[in-house]
């Protein structure tokens, strides 16, 4: 009896000691599980961010430079010189045509506004000119006064669009400018393809008042996607409604994705949407 109490007292402290052992291993590993899931949640949001900001920043680059060519044309500037719309309306045909053929940019719109911050020729739509545009375009009025050219994303009648705008100068002499316009569609399909990341950009529906084509488009609680439906993944947007949109820190997830929120702004600063 007296060996049997002796040999519980050496083993009751071991057991005890293996079980503590196996709880501390137990909590250490959960630690360090979760400190690897965060380690990776942290390096996936970054490179899904620096993706979306790459793609956002190469179309900017694209539609700058080709404002800034545009403004210097020979039909353009004469045009805006004399009033005579029909000048520009063959050159920027041949242009655009061009542009289909032999560039990856086939949904390019060229919006060119005189001296007065009203619209000379739409060149997708040539019926529709001499609207005032300085009540709502602040960018064209910012490029009149300081005579340089600008890169915003802003909210038309089809969705956001990226705009590039230029001055169109003679001689030191502002005739107008030129507007660049490009959708973001190539965006979405450029993340899927090249790095396999689905991309869906929302605006927030108070902003829609004026863009009478995206009223029957997707819509997610208060935002409503803003780039065409047929190239984004159904199975990703449909599981949006359980993202908190405005947060724009937080990694977070649906049933299949893993989701990080980036804000959209336009040229006034206003924070008009998300890209997903």
């Amino acid at each position: 009896m007296q060996n049997l109490s002796i040999s519980r007292k050496i083993q009751l402290p071991l057991i005890a000691s293996l079980i503590l052992g196996f709880i501390i291993i137990m909590i250490s590993y959960s630690i360090s599980i979760e400190e690897m899931k965060t380690d990776v949640y942290n390096a996936e949001d970054t490179t899904m961010r620096s993706i979306y900001t790459d793609l956002v920043g190469g179309k900017k680059n694209v539609g700058l430079t080709n404002a800034i060519n545009i403004a210097s044309n020979y039909y353009v500037v004469q045009s805006l010189k004399s009033n005579n719309r029909e000048l520009a309306i063959e050159g920027l045909a041949t242009l655009s045509k061009n542009f289909k053929e032999s560039t990856e940019f086939q949904n390019v719109q060229i919006h060119i506004h005189d001296a007065d911050v009203k619209s000379f020729l739409r060149a997708w739509k040539p019926s529709k000119f001499g609207d005032d545009l300085k009540s709502f375009r602040h960018s064209i009025v910012k490029v009149r006064e300081s005579q340089k050219p600008v890169i915003t994303i802003e909210l038309g009648v089809a969705g956001l669009s990226l705009r590039g705008i230029a001055p169109v100068l003679e001689d030191g002499q502002y005739l107008g400018s030129v507007e660049f316009m490009q959708g973001l569609n190539s965006v979405v399909k450029s993340a899927r393809s090249s790095y396999g990341v689905e991309v869906a950009m929302f605006v927030e529906n108070r902003y829609l008042a004026n863009s009478q084509g995206l009223k029957d488009a997707f819509k997610v609680g208060d935002f409503t996607l803003s780039v065409s439906e047929d190239v984004v993944s159904k199975n990703y947007i449909q599981q949006l409604s359980t993202i908190n949109f405005k947060d724009i820190k937080a990694v977070q997830f649906t049933k299949e994705y893993m989701v990080i929120s980036e804000p959209i702004y336009d040229f006034s600063e206003n924070l008009i949407g998300y890209a997903l």
